[in-house]
């Protein structure tokens, strides 16, 4: 018999059937380990109480609610479960002051699970402050954004993943932000609630008073602050990833999470002041709802999921707007490793990552898409449909060439082939075969060795490298630091996360030398697949002479 408090205390009245259903959920949960962990989500009240993760300086903002736009908070689903659902619309309702939560839409996006009676009953006691729209055909993430934000009726729309929880004072600083800059898109912090145990993980801002302060409390606890880590290797510093941060992206156009610049840290009066940051994660975030629409909302034609948050970034910078993150306001979010329903897109695509970016590219990267394609050829030639539409949105608006945007809002993103030495394909050629310098797929956001690989063609991407004018051996984030063998005359090239104090190389005869233990670059003796070495230069070792091909010639 299935025992999860959920179907003994949190099911709505139902019927049997309803029960038996979650109790198939649940075991299917178990055998499977479903992303959002159903079964331990269960276990806990929908009503949780939450660690307060905000700074304390937030404490002290007053807020005059009576004069402070109303939102409307947009949650879409298709096919949640049940309480990571509804823990999302409680923390919602139970956290935001009526004075600005006008109401909060559940979109359904074409759910097959049988949940649609029982919820429309289950909510009726939220006093027709949360009402449901369904669309029984599919709309995928984005088209169904913006229908939601069609529905709504507040003067500002936030949107929520259907996985959140909402802190403590979440909605005031957003709304207060908004009515401050009608232009700005905002995001809260967003806190981690890890999926496999439901604990919730906020910032930990590491400083003495919380350790005293809790010793205070409880004479008899031993008390620990958060552990950071720093890199042995390195001794790079990796604090808490959001506290700090910033939103970035690769050429291959995925999101990333980038230090903040030293310029921002320098811009900003106190650490509850706006973040600026280039671009936004895309599941949470607020705006005026006229100007969310002024701007161009999503583009339509992408599908799905993927590459909208892209999308929206660089638009709304490029077109007058701006991105920011809003420390005082914290909603938590559960991480999940993939996604529990269908991505497939229209046409049978599954790709829609890709077709969704190479839209955004093809808009708004001006010549800089080349190195969009240099990630996703295979794109190249692909009808992804009509552009019409967003160029002559782009047009109307008056909107920034690409160049503005990364000489302006992410000045230290690093163009492989502009302002560098050399760029392209990195080889060696012995006996009429080609040996590249390659990643051999491994991990570019951790520390790895680099390899060797016969060439595949002018312009695989784990092949590519660049010279920078700096001296920096690099691919788009790390760069080639030699670690030498005991005996000092021979040694391994490690990729390592580039910073000023980065290693220089020489490139002189079409020879690589590292400048700092004078050895060379060198394939000699090694196989596909294996680490490259460096060596003792030799001018006349046609293993260490190399060239760079341009992709683009």
């Amino acid at each position: 018999m299935c025992t999860s408090k959920f179907v003994l205390k949190r099911a709505p009245r139902s019927s049997t059937q309803f029960h038996l259903l979650r109790c198939l959920e649940i075991l299917r949960t178990l055998n499977t380990s479903l992303q959002a962990h159903i079964y331990y989500s269960d276990m806990i009240s929908l009503d949780r109480t939450l660690p307060d993760t905000r700074r304390a300086e937030c404490l002290d903002v007053k807020y005059d609610l009576n004069n402070l736009p109303r939102a409307s908070v947009v949650i879409i689903f298709t096919d949640e479960a049940w309480t990571p659902l509804m823990r999302t619309v409680h923390s919602v309702v139970n956290r935001s002051p009526p004075q600005l939560l006008k109401e909060v839409i559940l979109l359904d996006d074409n759910s097959q699970r049988e949940l649609k009676d029982h919820l429309d009953e289950y909510i009726l006691r939220f006093n027709g402050v949360v009402r449901i729209v369904r669309k029984n055909i599919r709309q995928g993430l984005i088209r169904a954004k913006i229908a939601g934000a069609r529905e709504a009726t507040g003067e500002v729309i936030v949107f929520l993943d259907s996985h959140c929880e909402a802190n403590e004072g979440w909605l005031e600083p957003l709304v207060q932000r908004i009515s401050e800059k009608r232009s700005a898109i905002i995001c809260p912090t967003i806190d981690h609630i890890a999926a496999e145990t439901m604990q919730y993980h906020g910032d930990p801002y590491a400083s003495l008073e919380p350790l005293v302060q809790r010793i205070s409390e409880k004479r008899s606890a031993i008390i620990c602050p958060t552990i950071d880590h720093i890199a042995a290797e390195t001794m790079q510093y990796h604090g808490d990833p959001y506290a700090s941060s910033v939103g970035g992206f690769s050429w291959a156009l995925h999101f990333t999470w980038e230090q903040m610049p030293e310029r921002e840290k320098n811009r900003r009066k106190s650490p509850i002041e706006s973040i600026r940051s280039p671009t936004m994660a895309g599941g949470l975030l607020a705006a005026n709802r006229e100007y969310f629409f002024e701007v161009g909302a999503y583009d339509d034609e992408m599908d799905i999921w993927g590459g909208e948050n892209l999308e929206i970034s660089f638009r709304v910078w490029m077109c007058g707007g701006s991105i920011e993150f809003i420390p005082c306001s914290h909603v938590g979010h559960i991480f999940r490793a993939g996604h529990p329903y269908n991505m497939t897109g229209r046409g049978g695509n599954k790709d829609v990552h890709g077709t969704n970016s190479k839209r955004l590219a093809e808009v708004w990267m001006d010549d800089y898409k080349r190195l969009y394609y240099l990630h996703r050829h295979d794109l190249k030639n692909t009808d992804v449909g009509d552009l019409t539409a967003r160029k002559e949105l782009r047009k109307r608006l008056g909107c920034k060439p690409f160049k503005w945007y990364l000489d302006n809002i992410i000045p230290g993103k690093f163009i492989p082939d502009e302002d560098v030495q050399a760029y392209g394909v990195l080889f060696t050629t012995v006996g009429g075969s080609r040996m590249c310098s390659d990643t051999l797929q491994r991990d570019e956001h951790s520390v790895h060795m680099l390899g060797v690989f016969p060439c595949q063609g002018k312009g695989s991407p784990p092949q590519l490298m660049s010279l920078s004018n700096a001296g920096h051996l690099r691919r788009e984030t790390n760069c080639a630091e030699v670690k030498l063998a005991e005996n000092l005359r021979r040694g391994n090239v490690m990729m390592y996360p580039c910073n000023e104090r980065s290693s220089i190389w020489l490139y002189e005869n079409s020879m690589l030398k590292d400048k700092t233990s004078g050895l060379c670059l060198s394939t000699a003796g090694l196989k596909a697949g294996e680490d490259i070495i460096v060596e003792a230069c030799d001018s006349s070792n046609p293993h260490q002479i190399w060239s760079f091909v341009d992709p683009n010639l």
